[in-house]
């Protein structure tokens, strides 16, 4: 009667021990899958929308001529409009592009960026193929001249016009998403992130669909799952069984172990006391060194996930080929220091500068070559700028160095030893000596400014100026008074 007692009340341990076991590591797991998708999602949305706003600032720099591009990449067609407005996307014979109306000496132009030629470069970058549709009764507006040409090549789909796909695949998944979605069975899963397109006159006519494999996140997350759960059913198990084998003269020797699963539990592996293997006595202490060996052996692990934990952010925030911040690692710190600035009104000045013919230095010298120039003008950066400067690549041979507390004269100052420096440290590769040559432009932050953008934009004006007065110079900002 009391071993059937002791074999119920184990049971029920053992079904109250592992079944909420077992829950809790499904909400977690799920909970981690979902933060794992929204940040998938971010970064898809994110990153084509800082393309498009970088395709901006390059228009807005244009105004001087209309863009010519052989290849589409770029279009300028001149429009019998009122020349403001926001940037939007517009259909042309030539297709889909994003940009804004800008006032040239002809006239009221359209300058914009082919949105496909966009899209492959975001697909390679994410590695996400997209889809891109318009809706159909937007399209049944058009003027038919137009529609008699455009229906060429498209495909229609139920109340959507797909006029362009990277993948045959893509055309499988369902066209209606709200923000984003997770289609697929339980291990085949897909995201699909939507990014609107949007008339000039903020009527949304069609979409552009991501479409990117997150299959690995829910076999990696299953997996571990699967893995904690058996080794949650094995030792619960193996617990319960010895709770019912042992005798009443062991109960004090099963507290302490109840203590050291406690540890387990709580991730507290130190080298305690309790965490000192002994010459084994009995089965008892043979399962107690073992878990003291698991126990050791996760927490070595954990303390390794830890240090690639931090390897992996350093890489998110550092550019790997020169070893200084990254773009991402900019903006993130240059909005507080813009915004204590701003509050405070302490002094901030910037410089942005971009190593001059680096296209012409790659071309002749080989990427080797361009590649060791770059990391030559990072090690100067790091060298000619303080200890709470901001030095960052900003990508490909574009740089930046944020100067807290430093006003315009101070940073003036800087950018000439910058520059100098540059000048006078020729680079030698394969025995052959290359001359490298900087353009920096200058600004400082002024009572009235929202945002870091409006200091970078007004220091990428004064780029443009020293590029377009000879290269190797430094242009400190100053409004047109034109």
């Amino acid at each position: 009667m009391l071993k059937k007692k002791v074999l119920t009340r184990v049971l029920l341990s053992f079904l109250i021990t592992f079944l909420p076991t077992v829950s809790l590591l499904y909400l977690i797991f799920h909970r981690v899958s979902e933060e794992a998708l929204i940040k998938e999602r971010d970064i898809l949305y994110n990153d084509f929308k800082a393309l498009l706003e970088h395709e901006i600032m390059d228009i807005e720099l244009a105004k001087a001529k209309p863009i010519q591009s052989k290849d589409d990449y770029y279009t300028s067609v001149r429009v019998n409009e009122k020349c403001i407005g926001q940037p939007h996307y517009r259909i042309t014979d030539k297709g889909l592009y994003y940009g804004k109306k800008i006032t040239l000496s002809e006239g009221c132009y359209f300058v914009g960026v082919n949105v496909k030629e966009l899209l492959e470069f975001a697909r390679q970058l994410n590695r996400a193929e997209w889809l891109l549709y318009y809706d159909r009764t937007y399209i049944d507006r058009l003027p038919q001249a137009f529609l008699d040409n455009f229906v060429k090549d498209k495909l229609f789909k139920d109340d959507v016009v797909i006029v362009g796909f990277s993948n045959e695949s893509v055309l499988n998944v369902p066209f209606k998403v709200s923000v984003y979605l997770v289609y697929g069975n339980y291990w085949e899963k897909t995201l699909l992130v939507e990014f609107p397109l949007f008339e000039e006159g903020g009527y949304q006519f069609g979409k552009v669909l991501f479409v990117k494999d997150v299959s690995p996140i829910y076999a990696n997350f299953y997996t571990l799952m699967g893995v904690l759960v058996v080794y949650s059913f094995i030792l619960s198990l193996l617990s319960s069984f010895l709770l019912y084998k042992l005798s009443e003269d062991l109960v004090a020797r099963i507290i302490k172990l109840q203590e050291f699963s406690n540890k387990i539990k709580m991730g507290e592996f130190s080298q305690s006391e309790l965490f000192k293997a002994s010459k084994p006595k009995d089965e008892l202490d043979h399962l107690r060194n073992n878990l003291i060996d698991a126990a050791l052996t996760i927490g070595n692990l954990l303390s390794e996930l830890e240090a690639k934990n931090k390897q992996l952010q350093e890489l998110a925030y550092y550019d790997p080929l020169t070893g200084i911040p990254n773009r991402r690692f900019f903006f993130d710190h240059a909005n507080l220091i813009f915004e204590e600035a701003k509050r405070y009104g302490k002094k901030l000045s910037l410089l942005i500068m971009d190593i001059d013919h680096f296209k012409k230095i790659n071309d002749t010298y080989g990427h080797d070559a361009g590649d060791m120039v770059l990391k030559t003008f990072a090690d100067v950066l790091k060298s000619v700028a303080r200890h709470s400067d901001i030095c960052a690549r900003m990508g490909g041979e574009e740089f930046a160095v944020l100067l807290p507390n430093t006003g315009l004269d101070g940073a003036r100052i800087l950018a000439e030893r910058i520059r100098s420096t540059i000048a006078n440290k020729p680079v030698e590769y394969d025995h052959t000596i290359i001359v490298v040559t900087t353009s920096i432009g200058v600004s400082e932050f002024k009572n009235g400014m929202e945002s870091i953008d409006e200091l970078i934009k007004e220091a990428d004006i004064a780029l443009y100026r020293a590029k377009e007065g000879g290269r190797n110079r430094v242009e400190v900002f100053t409004p047109d008074k034109t």
